[in-house]
């Protein structure tokens, strides 16, 4: 009997705009993955949202959505946050008042690590079922977690307690 230790993972930043991305990810679709995730911001830009929830619609894409922007998950590790942003750099600059360490090009996991289930239960209060894709802010990035640890679980039938 082979032993599993937990859901095996594989990222890939494709090149290209969001809708790029998320039909790559769309192509990626095929039974080699359990699941296909696009997470990824909203940018505040209704029409670009609905197009990326429309594509990925058309095939099993998930979608991870941070509104106004990715940073806003990274935010809610550490701190609540349900004030609207005004734009993704309002977002940024407040992630970086909270991490002054913080840059787009060294977001070290190590920074967030311990804030993982505290982020998931701050992201699901702004957002319950995850889908105000728009809400000002918000996040589902919490399912994808959720659907991880879920893989987890059913990997280990009997985990350790920490």
């Amino acid at each position: 009997m082979r032993s599993r230790r937990g859901p095996q993972i594989e990222v890939d930043v494709p090149k290209g705009d969001h809708l790029a991305k998320v039909r790559e990810a769309v192509d990626r679709v095929s039974s080699d993955y359990d699941a296909v995730w696009c997470i990824l911001d909203t940018e505040l830009d209704e029409e670009l949202t609905a197009e990326m929830t429309r594509e990925a619609g058309q095939s099993s894409v998930k979608l991870g959505l941070s509104t106004p922007c990715f940073e806003l998950w990274l935010i809610l590790h550490h701190v609540d946050c349900t004030r609207p942003f005004q734009s993704a750099d309002a977002a940024k600059k407040k992630l970086k008042k909270i991490i002054p360490s913080w840059s787009e090009k060294n977001t070290r996991f190590a920074d967030f690590a311990d804030g993982v289930d505290t982020a998931c239960d701050r992201a699901r209060r702004l957002d319950p079922d995850g889908k105000e894709q728009l809400k000002n802010p918000s996040s589902n990035v919490w399912q994808l977690m959720a659907a991880l640890q879920a893989d987890s679980k059913q990997a280990d039938p009997n985990p350790s307690c920490d």
